[in-house]
């Protein structure tokens, strides 16, 4: 390992220790966001490689990293990071165990985030004949946008193992990780989270410790915010 390696793999220690001292000082659940955060890319890695030994004929790749961010948030919870041990170790048995108890429940009609996003905008909105019209347009932009959003970060090969489709792929999907990088970071936190780590608003909500109504609001906010990239870069691959 070169100087250089070294450096950067004690300046993420520094950065990981010095996240868990001030959570365990202060409760704050911003810093419990935080450390979400920092071990989000890890915990999508181990809910890979248990889809790949425990296939389930019903659940999806997203249903497995939800079940493991479900079982990080319970490792976050109860590790004692003054005990000196790793928290990936400590970890892992918590986000296995979830993803297992989460197949082993499994039942069909899981509920559909697309309806949970839609449920949630229209309860917090009201509705007259001045603003029925906004919701409408503005439900379909989200949806629309959440969708091909979706699409941007599914890391799974080409069907018919097309280079060309694969390059496309791989440079829309940096394209959009980096417009996500560019968010404020509460719309970031957001975005990751119910993206990347298929949380639901209502568990984001938990999380961030605000309501779902401001979830909701953010999460609109963040899609305008990547959408106008899109548009300011004239790379859309779709039309309004």
């Amino acid at each position: 390992m070169t100087s250089k390696n070294i450096e950067v793999v004690t300046t993420l220690s520094n950065i990981e220790f010095g996240l868990w001292q001030q959570w365990k000082s202060h409760q704050n659940p911003e810093l419990r966001a935080q450390l979400f955060m920092f071990y989000s890319d890890w915990t999508r890695t181990i809910a890979n490689l248990v889809q790949i030994r425990y296939p389930h004929p019903l659940a999806d790749r997203g249903d497995y990293i939800h079940f493991a961010s479900i079982g990080l948030l319970q490792a976050l919870d109860r590790f004692q990071p003054e005990l000196n041990n790793r928290f990936q170790s400590f970890a892992e048995p918590y986000v296995r165990g979830s993803i297992l108890k989460g197949l082993s429940c499994y039942i069909q009609d899981k509920k559909n985030p697309i309806s949970e996003r839609l449920t949630i905008a229209s309860e917090n909105q009201a509705i007259d004949k001045d603003s029925a019209l906004d919701m409408v347009v503005n439900a379909a932009i989200d949806l629309a946008f959440g969708h091909f959003l979706e699409l941007g970060i599914v890391d799974e090969a080409e069907p018919n193992n097309s280079p060309l489709l694969a390059y496309a792929r791989e440079r829309q999907s940096q394209q959009l990780t980096e417009y996500v990088k560019q968010l404020p970071e509460r719309e970031r936190q957001i975005i990751v989270c119910h993206y990347y780590q298929h949380l639901s608003f209502t568990e984001i909500s938990q999380l961030l410790n605000l309501s779902k109504a401001r979830i909701s609001q953010l999460h609109s906010q963040a899609l305008r915010r990547i959408r106008t990239h899109y548009e300011q870069a004239e790379d859309m691959d779709f039309r309004w």
